[in-house]
């Protein structure tokens, strides 16, 4: 299945940002936005809010994310494939980070999805040796054939909200060369990555983040940093994959399972909305969650990462 193409920078637009620049600071919007058009319309790309297609116009912003990306690779850096240091970016778009990571010599590869972006790309990247551009879907893609090697690999990517959770899932599923991912995404999926049980935001998602990484708000972007326009901030933060402490991977994909099993009901009782979504009915949840020493009238968004791990247990017969 084909997603959007996330690239620096893609956003979903919906909800409601702040208010735009003035003065001054308008006015070098206007010049870096007209500029990107440009190019787009060039290539023959018309940015689609339907998918999430913004791109990246302020330079100052792309350098803050190239150090941010930079930093969070080991100093020393070999020119092979996989090597130290090696940075994988997808969506590059019009390469408004691509090129400042490219020139670090540090291993580099974009993944691109519009065939027209990537043959801009490949011409952009053409004086960096150390450089590579795969054409394709990111999910359809490995690691190991991405950036040959075992050295460690950081993860860059504006991801458009449709394809946000897909791709955090393939980032943690890559395995530990992965050290650290730096992503862009709308401040609402910031705000559900770190959400606490019992608040709106926290969903399925929000535990299985917890579940594999810890992540870090680096700093927020606004609207008028993209063309075209979203209509909601944008934040940067840095996602450091790692398994829940004293878990077992057979344990996360438990709480995984029943996570997705329990959270289709937000307003059912816990023992309801398992009972069903596992198919053993009301009595047999409830059952298992008292043998976890959780109480079944709960709802299913009120539960710790902790918690779900003591139903998965009992489950296994290890509580």
């Amino acid at each position: 299945m084909n997603h959007p193409a996330p690239s620096f920078g893609s956003r979903k637009s919906g909800g409601s940002g702040r208010s735009g620049p003035s003065g001054e600071a308008r006015a070098g919007e206007a010049r870096a936005t007209s500029g990107v058009a440009a190019a787009l319309r060039a290539l023959d790309v018309r940015p689609s809010r339907r998918l999430g297609q913004n791109f990246l116009t302020d330079p100052r912003v792309a350098e803050r994310i190239a150090a941010v990306a930079l930093d969070s690779v080991p100093a020393a850096a070999t020119t092979s494939p996989g090597g130290e240091g090696a940075i994988l970016e997808i969506g590059p778009g019009l390469g408004a980070l691509a090129e400042r990571l490219a020139a670090s010599g540090r291993p580099f590869a974009a993944v691109e999805l519009d065939l027209r972006l990537a043959e801009h790309i490949e011409t952009l990247l053409h004086p960096h040796p150390n450089a590579r551009v795969v054409r394709g879907d990111i999910l359809d893609q490995r690691l190991e054939s991405l950036l040959p090697g075992d050295g460690p690999v950081t993860v860059v990517a504006n991801l458009p909200y449709v394809i946000t959770s897909p791709a955090i899932e393939w980032i943690v599923n890559q395995g530990p060369r992965v050290k650290r991912a730096i992503l862009m995404t709308q401040r609402e999926v910031a705000q559900r990555l770190a959400a606490k049980p019992g608040t709106k935001e926290y969903g399925s998602f929000s535990v299985f983040v917890a579940l594999h990484a810890e992540t870090r708000v680096e700093f927020r972007v606004s609207p008028g940093a993209f063309h075209p326009r979203p209509d909601v901030d944008s934040v940067l933060f840095t996602l450091t994959p790692r398994p829940y402490p004293g878990t077992s991977a057979e344990e996360r994909a438990a709480v995984e399972r029943l996570v997705r099993a329990a959270t289709g009901g937000r307003r059912k009782t816990l023992a309801n909305s398992l009972g069903h979504g596992l198919g053993m009915g009301a009595d047999a949840a409830r059952a298992l969650l008292e043998r976890a020493g959780i109480d079944p009238g709960r709802r299913a968004e009120t539960l710790s990462v902790d918690d779900w791990l003591r139903v998965a247990r009992a489950e296994g017969g290890a509580a």
